[in-house]
């Protein structure tokens, strides 16, 4: 008996000590714009929200932090109605760009960056 419960607290060590952390930050970042525009984007629990952002100058960036896990869908896509304004979204996984776009003056269609978080 004794034997079976030292081969039990081993092989449970041996697995918890060989799991992987596969937390990382994800951070969606919105800059350029002039005046306001929406975001929408998908948060940590997978539930898409929008937020109305009001720039005060082109320098002004927007962000969004949170916890995700490797194999998460990243999603965020803004809109403006302002012909004289641009907008850059970003997004970046753990501090480094994972992929980003912008446009400027395009007042019909959506700017959208997504992906799925990379297994590393």
């Amino acid at each position: 008996m004794k034997t079976i419960a030292s081969l039990i607290f081993f092989l449970l060590f041996i697995f918890s000590a060989c799991t992987k952390n596969n937390q990382v930050s994800i951070n969606y970042q919105a800059t350029g714009a002039i005046s306001e525009y929406i975001l929408y984007y998908q948060d940590a629990d997978g539930v898409l929200q929008n937020v109305n952002v009001k720039p005060e100058s082109a320098q002004d960036v927007y962000n969004i932090k949170f916890k995700g896990a490797q194999g998460d869908i990243v999603y965020v896509s803004g809109r403006y109605s302002d012909p004289n304004t641009a907008l850059r979204i970003t997004i970046k996984i753990d501090g480094k760009i994972y992929k980003q776009a912008a446009n400027e003056g395009d007042t019909l269609t959506f700017l959208t960056v997504s992906g799925v978080v990379p297994y590393q």
